[in-house]
């Protein structure tokens, strides 16, 4: 009784640990829950929206990874956000002034310059704002900056404006409708729902930044905005040509929508940050997620149509961060594959010039050859005279003594190898030598 008590007992703890060692298994292996802040925009604003989009397809995809959205003005206070850690993401505009602290894992989108008027203001381009009460984005917001910036290249004085109100769009856009604003000017993305319901109003239109030159129009969109982009950009880099394409925004039911011909424009790149203290792994996963679920991102918004490995990089004011180069980098050959043809040629050539210097090697080896033999049968000739004793022996003395000076010298000079073959030479040499030492003394003996 009491051994099947102890039994049971052994495989109840037994159980008991088996369960909890799976537990600490588990919570070993499954990743760590994560939170990471996403400063984003004001709430309706496009990157409001579009980082809702991108923490949607995060959290779908990587449960453990908790994304807090953060409310903000707009681009400089993200930076700001950024650089004292409060955010670990966050959308910017490209221009924004940033510290070593920010880094880029892709752009997301071109942003335009919007210039949306009232149709009775009477305003046809930025030199008809005198007197005119215009928004420019909320202050200290990117609109804000680069707007600011325009109006400063083109020589526009903002004192002469009847009124700068710093709104959001959705503020803005609903203002101008309600015939509170004469104009706004602001940098989103193509297709903003605010600005789409303002044209919808019937009371606003998109009008272009500036008027063209004389005989001109502005049915070449494009080249008029790499034109204006070309001079604003050596005042304020990081500038971008942008066209507002026909009927880009539509219309009311049975309306043509607007505009009514493209809209040169400029702006800037937005571009998805993060802090440069942010894991590879954080950063690599995040990237991968944005390109692996365009399609997806592209149905949410518009915006995320533009998504591009190719370009993700281009123009960006902000280093790479390393785990998204990771990433973006992963389909480029290695280092073997990339230099193949290279590796090979040097190869052939390597192979090409060995056995040119075997041949080589072989040749200066046959060369030294027949010269040790020519000084073998030099010995031999000197050897057999003396058996035969018909010649001076002070005359064949002298030609020993002068074939091994030669040999010597083609030695020094590495005409000849000092190998086994001349050592044989020395051996017969100095053989040669003692038989004539031995010629010498029997004729002193025989006088």
């Amino acid at each position: 009784m009491e051994s099947t008590t102890i039994r049971r007992g052994l495989i109840a703890f037994t159980c008991i640990g088996a369960l909890i060692v799976g537990y600490m298994a588990v919570r070993w292996l499954s990743p760590a829950n994560t939170t990471l802040t996403f400063a984003t925009g004001q709430p309706g604003g496009l990157y409001h929206e579009l980082a809702q989009a991108i923490s949607q397809e995060i959290k779908n995809s990587h449960p453990h990874l908790t994304i807090r959205l953060m409310e903000t003005k707009g681009s400089l206070q993200n930076v700001k956000h950024l650089e004292n850690g409060a955010a670990d993401l966050a959308l910017i505009q490209n221009d924004t002034v940033a510290g070593v602290e920010v880094r880029s894992l892709t752009t997301i989108h071109p942003e335009l310059l919007h210039f949306l008027c009232r149709r009775d203001s009477e305003v046809n381009s930025l030199y008809d704002l005198s007197g005119k009460r215009i928004a420019v984005g909320p202050r200290d917001s990117g609109s804000e900056k680069f707007t600011r910036e325009l109006f400063d290249f083109l020589g526009i004085d903002r004192s002469t404006f009847a009124a700068i109100e710093y709104l959001s769009i959705t503020d803005a856009t609903e203002k101008l409708a309600a015939g509170e604003l004469d104009a706004m000017l602001f940098l989103t993305g193509l297709g903003n729902d605010a600005c789409r319901k303002a044209l919808q109003s019937g009371h606003v239109e998109l009008k272009s930044l500036v008027n063209p030159s004389t005989g001109s129009d502005w049915a070449n969109a494009e080249p008029w905005a790499r034109t204006l982009a070309d001079g604003f950009r050596a005042h304020y880099p990081y500038v971008t040509p942008h066209t507002v394409p026909l009927m880009a925004y539509p219309g009311k039911a049975g309306s043509p929508g607007h505009p009514r011909q493209p809209i040169p424009s400029v702006g800037v790149q937005a571009v998805l940050v993060c802090h440069r203290d942010l894991p590879d792994e954080l950063a690599e996963t995040i990237t991968r997620i944005i390109y692996e679920h365009r399609a997806v991102l592209s149905q949410k918004h518009a915006a995320f149509s533009h998504l591009n490995e190719n370009s993700a990089e281009s123009r960006v004011q902000f280093p790479l961060h390393s785990g998204a180069e990771r990433y973006l980098r992963r389909d480029e050959p290695g280092f073997l594959v990339k230099y193949a043809e290279a590796m090979g040629f040097i190869l052939s050539a390597s192979i090409l010039l060995w056995g040119l210097g075997s041949g080589v090697r072989k040749w200066l080896l046959q060369k030294r050859k027949d010269r040790i033999d020519k000084y073998y049968q030099a010995i031999e000739s000197i050897i057999g005279r003396l058996r035969e004793g018909e010649e001076s022996l002070d005359n064949l003395e002298e030609e020993l003594i002068t074939l091994r000076k030669d040999a010597l010298h083609e030695l020094v000079k590495e005409k000849l190898a000092a190998d086994e073959s001349f050592v044989i030479y020395q051996n017969m040499a100095n053989g040669c030598q003692q038989l004539l030492a031995q010629k010498k003394q029997e004729r002193r003996q025989a006088v």
